[in-house]
């Protein structure tokens, strides 16, 4: 997969610490790949972070924060189990007047 494919929606659950369900409710107009009405996401690091938590706090930090957000999720890959690595960023979904 090329990083150009992108999806984008709100977070309905999350898993871990790294991981969550998003329903798609935007995607790239050029993506090379289908995706799926939900898509399960983990999250790509790039570095490590700063201070060490527990994998239960994190997963609750990530809970507070983005559940129910919505977020575009540029793609890196998909997992032998069908998960996607992704670089995840909030946006702002517009509402339909």
């Amino acid at each position: 997969m090329r990083s150009e494919d992108w999806i984008q929606g709100p977070i309905l659950r999350v898993f871990t610490s790294d991981s969550f369900e998003m329903q798609l409710t935007r995607v790239g107009q050029h993506n090379d790949f289908p995706y799926n009405a939900c898509e399960r996401i983990r999250i790509h690091s790039t570095s490590p972070p700063f201070i060490t938590l527990t994998a239960e706090t994190t997963k609750a930090q990530l809970e507070e924060r983005l559940l129910g957000q919505s977020v575009r999720c540029y793609v890196l890959a998909r997992d032998p189990q069908e998960v996607l690595l992704c670089e995840v960023t909030l946006v702002q979904e517009s509402m339909p007047p």
